[in-house]
This record gives C-alpha cells, structure tokens and sequence, in this order.
C-alpha cells in the first residue's frame, strides 16, 4: 500500500511539475512572440530577408504551440482576426473548416507575393484553438 501511494504522489507530483513548465513557457511565448507576429502580420515585405525572418517567426508560433487552447476571441484580440479558411484553397488541403482562420504573415510586393509564410489556425466547436498548420517560405 505504501509503495502504490508514494507512487500516485510521484506520478502527480511530476504531471503538476509539467503542467507548469508548460504554461510559464507558453506564456511567456505568448507574451513575446504574438506582438511580433500581429505586427509581421500587417507589415510590408520590401526585402527577402525580412519573408525569412517572417517565416521562422510563423514556425516558432506553430511549433511552440503559442495559439494552443486560446479561444477565438484572444486569438483576434492578440494577432487580429484571420481570413474565413473556405477563401482559401490550402485549409481545404489541410483538412480545416470554412470558419478556421487563415492568415498570410507580410504585406507581400509584387516580387514576394508568392512567398508569403502562412498561419492557419483552427477551432473546436467551443471557440479553442485545437491545431495550427504553418506554411514556412525560405529560400
């Protein structure tokens, strides 16, 4: 008995240690990259490098799970509301809904205007972000 118990307080001992590693690094995530990309997200691209860095900036948000269990209202509180996904081809490709949200990261110039990074963000039926698919353009 005394074995099963001290194992059930290591077990949640560890799973309340993880559980808060995960949201002080998602937080602090959030706190310094949804500024950036809300202003990634509507500045002009004049040069390559700046599509690169707006590139690594839409991974860094996909796969550090930053959007991850926001609800719909944050998410446009944070980074502005995104495009409806039935606009656009690559969410039907990804299997999102017509009201996820799609986001192209950079007011592209002509030259770039293919190359835009992308972020699609899509919901559950109660508002939550449950997945992002990122589309990352280096060169």
């Amino acid at each position: 008995m005394y074995h099963m118990t001290r194992t059930l307080s290591m077990t949640l001992a560890f799973l309340g240690l993880g559980s808060l590693m995960g949201c002080g690094t998602s937080s602090v995530n959030r706190q310094d990259l949804l500024p950036r990309l809300r202003e990634a997200i509507e500045a002009p691209v004049a040069t390559e490098q700046t599509n690169v860095d707006n590139s690594r900036l839409v991974e860094e948000v996909a796969d550090g799970r930053v959007l991850e269990d926001m609800t719909r209202v944050e998410v446009e509180q944070r980074i502005g509301r995104g495009d409806p996904c039935s606009r656009h081809p690559r969410c039907i490709e990804n299997g999102f809904e017509d009201d996820d949200w799609h986001y192209t990261v950079g007011e592209m110039g002509e030259a770039l205007r293919d190359n835009a990074p992308v972020l699609i963000v899509g919901f559950d039926r109660s508002g939550r972000v449950t997945r992002v698919w990122n589309l990352r353009m280096l060169p």
